[in-house]
């Protein structure tokens, strides 16, 4: 009975084509993606998108730009824009993870009194959503202005020795007495108060636990979906399916009514999920609520739909399952459920956007922070995979029935 039970277990594999690959080639293909996102997520191998805007065009800054931009480690685009407001939108869209706005020559003057506003020379625009660009920005900046400027950290710290009032003849004397006694009252060179910090947040929401909020929301929903979408294969190969065409409408109004329950579904366990973001880590909704409930709706609709027309594929159950495991932890790898995206290689974060995780993360970030204007062009791509989704399973199951 042993080897009976073993024969049709591999007879059923090799017969299932589809099931065959799934159990094969797919598990090498997600292997391969985890190993280049979180490859490409640790250590030196993190290239962050750097935006630069050089608004004071000082030989200086011109330099700085110049040495950041050959720098291998950085991705580096030059902004367009000619003020602070323009390079916050462009961190506020998502068209750089981070930016640089140099508004000042960053040679120090002659040090006259205590440090003042134009003694920050550099403007750090971050996103909260993308925490960790900052302090691996900070890091590079730091690196490349010792290993390419030296002479402008030699002017910060001239200007933190001319500060402190110590000059004498020796100048080695001069420089250790300056240092220690700045080291004695605990007070930051000159680089730490080099760089002003701004943030695109707006309000008190915790940016950062509403995006790791959307993500688990789109992953779930589609394994909840998918695992409720099974039905059309348990109903097949029962036989009930037979009995539903039938009925008045057949197997279409069938689909039609587990589409509507999966989604109301989504929209109950996505409430859930960012009532406990709301209640233990503080994320806002705030007066963008409207945009937040239709995003909602449309995330849960497009998992809905996409779990019918996955499960309306599928020609076993064996398949169905595969689909709704390795299926979805595939689309949620790359799409940003489980690292976000921007500290992929490049080629992967383009690839994101071909899955819905991404496009359910992009629609939650945008609607909680700027509303249905921000967000709309997520939502209509949402709108667009459920209709698509629903469209197929209804024209499979009507297929059958006819």
């Amino acid at each position: 009975m042993i080897g009976a039970a073993f024969r049709v277990m591999a007879l059923t594999l090799l017969r299932d084509r589809a099931a065959l690959v799934m159990a094969f080639v797919l598990p090498t293909v997600i292997f391969s993606i985890f190993a280049a996102i979180f490859s490409g997520a640790t250590g030196d191998r993190i290239r962050i998108h750097l935006g630069l805007s050089d608004l004071a065009q000082t030989a200086a800054t011109r330099r700085l730009t110049d040495a950041l931009a050959a720098d291998p480690s950085l991705r580096v685009t030059r902004l367009p824009a000619t003020d602070l407001a323009g390079v916050a939108e462009a961190v506020r869209s998502g068209e750089v993870d981070v930016a640089l706005a140099l508004r000042g020559d960053l040679i120090a003057a002659p040090a006259e009194g205590v440090p003042g506003p134009a003694d920050q020379p550099v403007v750090l625009v971050e996103n909260p959503a993308k925490a960790l660009a900052t302090p691996i920005a900070l890091g590079q900046l730091q690196r490349v202005l010792n290993a390419a400027l030296p002479d402008v950290v030699l002017s910060r710290i001239v200007a933190d020795v001319e500060r402190s009032g110590k000059i004498g003849p020796d100048e080695r004397r001069f420089l250790d007495e300056a240092f220690a006694e700045q080291r004695a009252r605990k007070e930051p060179f000159s680089f730490a108060d080099m760089v002003e910090r701004r943030s695109t947040a707006s309000g008190t929401a915790n940016a950062r636990i509403s995006y790791y909020a959307g993500a688990i929301t789109a992953v779930f929903l589609l394994f909840a979906a998918m695992q409720g979408a099974m039905s059309l294969v348990e109903e097949r190969e029962t036989g009930i399916a037979e009995r539903l065409m039938a009925g008045p409408g057949g197997l279409p109004v069938v689909v039609l009514g587990k589409f509507g329950f999966l989604t109301l579904q989504g929209v109950v366990q996505a409430g859930l999920i960012f009532l406990a973001a709301g209640l233990l880590y503080g994320v806002e909704i705030g007066p963008h609520w409207p945009a937040f409930l239709a995003t909602c709706l449309l995330v849960s609709a497009m998992a809905a739909g996409l779990a019918l027309a996955a499960c309306a594929l599928a020609v076993t159950r064996q398949q169905a399952h595969l689909a709704s495991t390795f299926g979805v932890l595939l689309l949620s790898a790359v799409g940003g459920s489980m690292v976000p995206r921007f500290l992929m290689p490049p080629w992967l974060q383009q690839a994101g956007w071909l899955t819905p995780n991404a496009w359910a993360i992009d629609a939650y970030q945008d609607a909680l922070s700027e509303g249905f204007t921000v967000a709309a062009p997520a939502l209509a791509v949402l709108a667009a995979l459920a209709l698509a989704g629903l469209g197929l399973a209804l024209a499979l199951a009507a297929r059958r029935t006819a």
